[in-house]
């Protein structure tokens, strides 16, 4: 058996293609990746495409001369099983998918783009094996079906992965520092929350990570004259965990101005949850809700009081509660991984 993974962009900025890989490793399943490389860091290869352009964004046309290489590679090649990565490339090769892969192939979807609105994604969904969603949420924009899986964007496997919760102690530092970890996005609502707390004494705020909008914040800090705002920019993974540490809450703040925005999952949610530090969120998306169900941290309504009601969270922050609830938050993680984890192995046992 062979299997084909479809993906739009190299394995540095798609890393849930691992939550694949490591189980066909496993079972020793074979497959490729065909890959769209386009930051040119990738090896040569048969299965790699490139264009004219570097970067993240592309057109329409790109895509479909994307899609075009990879119809010709399965056309090539006698595939099993094909996975397909965003409904972008679903849209481009629904036809063929239907028609050569029916039952064969698997969908998986971490975000929304809006090219959903001109194909029948319904039939493409119905005619997969099975669809992978990251996050529940994105049922609400989705049509009905039984045939959703439930992938979480993160590879934890045990409790014991998990890093001590550490007590909160502001008179140790004399100062609260609100970390956001990971690429910089959604510029408006971290501007808000930048003015809410410029120049603030006690509450410093933290950038680490590359991201579309570090310049312009950057300038707007310079602009404004801000001084309680650090933009560390990229970083290696092995740092992550020391950057979690040395900040007492993470921010994930988004507002619920996009579909993605209201129903996508971030890795912030599972890292901060494993790392054990709180977080910060503000209402009305799917994020901010689980953050309340599961009670791991803080969540306002506006930023008017947010100093305050940051600096009140902390002070009253419960260890003990706060590690059972992530313990109950990441148990419930695991366990739709599980379940998409044995559907990948049950490819090997499968005869549709």
């Amino acid at each position: 058996m062979k299997i084909a993974l479809i993906c739009p962009s190299n394995m540095l900025y798609m890393p849930y293609v691992e939550n694949y890989t490591n189980i066909l490793d496993e079972i020793d399943l074979e497959y490729d990746i065909i890959n769209w490389d386009r930051f040119k860091i990738e090896k040569e290869s048969k299965s790699i495409y490139r264009d004219s352009k570097t970067g993240h964004q592309r057109s329409f046309l790109d895509y479909f001369k994307y899609s075009r290489f990879v119809l010709n590679i399965l056309k090539k090649n006698n595939y099993d099983k094909v996975v397909v990565f965003g409904i972008q490339l679903v849209f481009f090769l629904k036809r063929h998918l239907i028609r050569e892969y029916s039952n064969k192939y698997i969908i998986d979807i971490r975000d929304h783009n809006r090219i959903i609105k001109y194909f029948n994604i319904e039939k493409a969904i119905n005619h997969s094996n099975f669809t992978v969603l990251s996050s529940p949420g994105y049922k609400e924009w989705l049509p009905k079906s039984n045939k959703y899986v439930i992938n979480h964007n993160t590879q934890i496997e045990s409790l014991d992965e998990l890093i001590e919760v550490k007590p909160f102690d502001l008179s140790s530092s004399n100062k609260i520092s609100v970390g956001c970890i990971g690429a910089l996005r959604d510029y408006k609502i971290n501007i808000d929350f930048i003015e809410s707390l410029k120049n603030s004494a006690i509450v410093e705020l933290n950038y680490h990570g590359e991201g579309d909008i570090n310049e312009d914040v950057s300038g707007y800090l310079f602009e404004h004259g801000i001084k309680n705002v650090r933009l560390t920019g990229r970083y290696d993974k092995e740092e992550e965990l020391e950057l979690y540490v040395k900040n007492n809450i993470i921010n994930v703040l988004r507002y619920n101005d996009g579909i993605n925005n209201k129903t996508a999952l971030p890795n912030r949610l599972y890292n901060a949850a494993i790392y054990g530090k709180p977080m910060l969120a503000i209402e009305g998306t799917q994020l901010a809700q689980n953050i309340k169900d599961y009670e791991l941290g803080l969540v306002v309504n506006s930023f008017e009081q947010v100093g305050i009601e940051i600096n009140e969270y902390l002070k009253s922050f419960d260890i003990e509660k706060y590690d059972a609830n992530r313990k109950k938050f990441l148990i419930s993680v695991m366990h739709d991984n599980i379940s998409f984890n044995n559907m990948i192995r049950d490819l090997n046992n499968s005869y549709f």
